[in-house]
């Protein structure tokens, strides 16, 4: 007994020494504003298979939560453990503004949810609710150069983080030389089977001076599923009219790539993303349908407190079905960003696309395509050929 009270009274001694070499962060930004969306779809008669929905367009004036920023509070920490190895966590959740209410319903920690070991030596392992290679190498570098306004149509190659992975373990290397790679598995958890519902993503990107170079690959597996439904271990992103009918791949496959130069005040860029989707055999669409999407952007710092920005993006698709015409979608956008402060802003985005060919709805009937401006436009996908939008809003980092 007294060498158990010795031992506690050491701990005790101990455990202030052991806090001062841990810290916890509380982080979050908060951003609301105003938009304007044309053509947002409207359905009057819904669909079915051989019944395509009945749609009239409208435009939309609202409260925007996250126009600029996705509204989220979180928390991190690293505790020092020596020899340059330290355990650290995130949790964060993303939540509207406007409502107050989760950004995913019965999820508090949908945005990234992960605790893991880092070592200044031999890299970072996690475990958790996690990004991707495409947005932890890649985004900063991509089509977002105008905000999630003109990425490519529907967010399909995900270059506006529309996914997270579950249940996933992550590796990424030390910095070496301004180089940086990145691997992550989730797993599915189906008895008898590793590979169904699992995801697999690694990338790497290279930023050393004005040069920023990456590429990186996804692959989610949804062969368990029983309907026309996603049941990855990574989120689904079938929330807008280019995506919507192929929510019952049996695999999805996405391979991106960016490069950019910054001379003086203006950074330029280019973004090339690639993007298959397998049918299986409870999939509403019949045959592996392709993506090919390309864009080019830049940013121009006028002065410490004015940054704008510009993007253009093209996005060509393979034939959803025997004698339709090719998907094909064309965007641009503008934006302007000004600093109040080093943690508050203004922002005034603008942005514009164009469909045309045909694609599949989400019950399998081919239809004609519709704009959906990136991630931006996701849920509010047009009736129409043409969607224009337009955000001002203010954020502050906390």
């Amino acid at each position: 007994m007294r060498l158990h009270a010795g031992v506690l009274c050491v701990a005790a001694a101990a455990a202030p020494t052991a806090r001062a070499q841990s810290s916890v962060t509380l982080y979050g930004i908060v951003d609301g504003g105003l938009s304007y969306i044309s053509n947002v779809a409207v359905t009057s008669t819904g669909g079915a298979a051989g019944r395509p929905a009945v749609q009239s367009g409208h435009s939309r004036i609202a409260f925007a939560s996250g126009g600029d920023y996705g509204d989220r509070w979180g928390l991190k920490a690293q505790e020092d453990l020596g020899g340059g190895l330290s355990a650290i966590f995130q949790l964060e959740n993303g939540f509207n503004i406007g409502t107050g209410a989760l950004g995913t319903a019965g999820n508090i920690f949908n945005r990234q949810g992960f605790f893991g070991l880092s070592s200044n030596r031999y890299g970072t392992l996690t475990l958790g609710r996690q990004y991707e290679a495409i947005t932890d190498l890649l985004e900063a570098y991509g089509p977002d150069w105008a905000g999630g306004i003109n990425t490519y149509p529907g967010d399909l190659a995900n270059f506006d983080n529309s996914i997270r992975v579950n249940n996933s373990v992550k590796y990424r290397t030390p910095l070496y030389r301004g180089l940086t790679g990145e691997v992550l598995y989730g797993f599915g958890g189906t008895p008898g089977s590793l590979n169904t519902g699992s995801t697999l993503s690694a990338g790497f990107n290279y930023v050393q001076g004005p040069v920023a170079l990456g590429a990186a690959y996804l692959r989610m597996d949804n062969s368990g599923a029983t309907g026309n439904t996603w049941s990855g271990s990574a989120d689904g992103n079938f929330n807008s009219s280019v995506t919507a009918g192929y929510a019952g791949a049996r695999r999805v496959q996405i391979a991106d790539a960016v490069a950019s130069y910054t001379i003086g005040a203006v950074t330029f860029g280019a973004n090339y993303g690639y993007v298959q989707y397998q049918p299986s055999t409870t999939s509403t669409f019949q045959r592996s349908v392709a993506y090919n999407a390309a864009g080019i952007g830049g940013r121009y710092t006028v002065s410490p407190a004015l940054v704008i920005g510009a993007s253009l993006t093209y996005t060509a698709g393979q034939a959803v079905a025997e004698g339709a015409s090719r998907p094909r979608y064309m965007g641009g956008a503008l934006a302007g960003f000004y600093n109040l402060s080093k943690r508050t802003g203004l922002y005034l985005y603008g942005g514009y696309q164009h469909a045309s060919g045909s694609t599949v709805d989400a019950y399998g009937n081919v239809v004609d395509a519709t704009a959906s401006l990136g991630d931006s436009a996701n849920g509010l996908s047009s009736a129409g050929r043409n969607q224009a939008m337009v955000k001002v809003g203010l954020f502050n980092k906390f």
